[in-house]
């Protein structure tokens, strides 16, 4: 019965911290995609025969719910449109408001990288995911959008090792365990 309970007690760590990723690109997809984006900065810098565009100096990016500031943030174009965005920061931060959910997503890291051609997301340096008190934490932060996978790595080098940590509210695993 134990071991019963504790790959439950898994598995909702698992699905909540899949949750969470999942949130911010499916619900950014269906909604905030439709909407114009308004970037201000500091800065801004294009260098036309690379397609490359730099905002540089307290960048603030507004697309529907979605809101990310940083201290730089680089478009890489290619024929396609964007295929890479980079926000860095100290830290760089996301917020997303699901449309199903009155409850934002909170995302910080040094980095936050989005590759459109590859549909994938991540956190780079402290990276931090929180919504409706569930949290997940690591060096590294990766979610491919395709396939629904997150994965999360510490940094077992340096001074001080960094371990995946995942935090699971109460009220959450009361309504996982209700519904099963």
């Amino acid at each position: 019965m134990k071991l019963k309970l504790q790959q439950h007690s898994r598995l909702r760590g698992n699905l909540v911290a899949l949750l969470l990723l999942s949130s911010i690109v499916m619900i950014s997809k269906a909604n905030d995609a439709d909407q114009p984006i308004e970037i201000s900065a500091d800065q801004v810098t294009r260098e036309e025969p690379s397609g490359l565009t730099t905002y540089r100096g307290s960048v603030e990016l507004r697309q529907g719910s979605l809101e990310i500031n940083s201290d730089s943030l680089v478009f890489s174009f290619d024929d396609q449109g964007a295929s890479v965005i980079t926000a860095k920061g100290t830290p760089a931060t996301l917020k997303q408001t699901p449309t199903n959910s009155s409850t934002p997503i909170n995302a910080q890291a040094n980095a936050i990288e989005y590759q459109e051609t590859r549909d994938r997301i991540r956190l780079i340096g402290d990276a931090r995911i929180l919504q409706d008190g569930a949290v997940i934490e690591g060096s590294t932060i990766e979610y491919i959008v395709s396939s629904q996978r997150v994965m999360a790595a510490g940094s077992p080098s340096g001074n001080k090792p960094q371990r995946v940590k995942v935090t699971i509210p109460p009220n959450s695993l009361r309504e996982n365990t209700d519904r099963d």
